[in-house]
């Protein structure tokens, strides 16, 4: 029996080691290891998610007319927005996500509505997020 695959807006982040999930699979096309969800309300969550940070980030990413962001600007609401989610819900796992569908549900439970998460307060961390620190 073949298993399901959904999409998972923070794949990349689960395959350079710097998040977990439970429900991450990796998958193999022509040698190309690609991320992906066993769990389609995961999924789901985990994309809803990510469209309110990424709707949320156009004014301090000055992205406000871009649809197509460069992977620097996508890893920074990606990583900085988990990162600051993970602060606002009281985790301290320092620049690490040790399990992303326990952080989302949370965020879920707490807030209802994610239009309700008070994203003026991510922002910070979202516009300094870097992922390579200069030595």
């Amino acid at each position: 029996m073949a298993h399901e695959h959904f999409t998972c807006p923070f794949s990349h982040l689960i395959l350079s080691g710097r998040c977990g999930c439970q429900y991450a699979s990796k998958d193999c096309v022509a040698e190309k290891e690609f991320g992906s969800c066993s769990n389609q309300k995961s999924s789901d969550d985990c994309q809803a998610l990510y469209y309110q940070l990424r709707k949320n980030s156009n004014f301090v990413l000055k992205t406000h007319n871009t649809n197509n962001l460069s992977v620097g600007q996508q890893s920074k609401i990606k990583m900085g927005g988990l990162l600051a989610l993970q602060e606002l819900m009281g985790v301290n796992n320092g620049d690490k996500i040790n399990n992303i569908n326990s952080l989302v549900s949370k965020i879920n439970i707490d807030y209802q509505d994610l239009e309700l998460i008070p994203f003026s307060k991510l922002m910070p961390r979202i516009a300094k997020f870097k992922f390579r620190k200069k030595p």
